[in-house]
């Protein structure tokens, strides 16, 4: 019987490497586990803060001009089910209001929609055909989570253009949009540094492609 405790430590440590390298390539510093509480790190927010969550491979830095950090944050839902997700936040330079977006799966994730239920749930599926035709690339994986009253302009930033691209090369990601940050999530349970890499570079593709529409 293969011994579960090794498991997880060794697993652990091979992340922890994986990170620790992927940090030094792209310029960022790794700091390891921050507690919410006793560390003085920025926290990182959006629809996965908690009280009691517990954050892992807390890294900090910038890239290609946006200030970035990175944690593994693990939790456990009011169903009982533990959770961990992959975050890179991105803080947007735009001054400009923005409504709270959320844009995921409306079947996978089952961990986000329990905490859109729970904490958001005003953000409800906006009518993609509200104004324009959306590509069917698209609308198959995702679907664009908001306040009804904010669907018009949660859609004028999220536009078939944006969305084309979202569904090209955002496959298996997810997507939060706060009025100072964006958010690239990922379930997945094994890191790589592709994977890394993607998050990284595609999410500061999006958060300069917000900056432009939003001014």
């Amino acid at each position: 019987m293969p011994d579960l405790k090794l498991s997880s430590i060794l697993s652990k440590q091979s992340s922890k490497r994986l990170i620790q390298q992927f940090c030094d390539n792209v310029g960022m510093v790794y700091f390891g586990y921050v507690s919410q509480r006793d560390d003085e790190h920025h926290i990182l927010r959006g629809m996965t803060v908690s009280t009691k969550h517990h954050d892992d491979h807390y890294c900090i830095g910038s890239y290609d001009g946006y200030d970035v950090v990175f944690v593994e944050r693990s939790d456990t839902l009011r169903s009982g089910k533990k959770h961990a997700w992959h975050i890179m936040e991105f803080d947007l330079k735009t001054t400009a209001d923005i409504p709270h977006i959320f844009i995921g799966s409306g079947t996978r994730g089952h961990g986000f929609h329990e905490l859109l239920d729970l904490k958001y749930p005003t953000l409800q599926p906006a009518d993609l055909a509200s104004l324009s035709e959306y590509p069917n690339s698209f609308k198959g994986q995702y679907k664009v989570y908001v306040a009804p009253t904010h669907t018009h302009d949660a859609l004028r930033i999220i536009n078939p253009e944006l969305a084309g691209t979202i569904a090209s090369h955002f496959s298996g990601l997810v997507i939060e949009l706060t009025e100072s940050a964006l958010y690239i999530y990922s379930e997945k349970s094994r890191l790589s540094p592709d994977l890394l890499e993607t998050i990284l570079k595609n999410g500061t593709w999006l958060a300069a492609q917000i900056d432009k529409k939003v001014g």
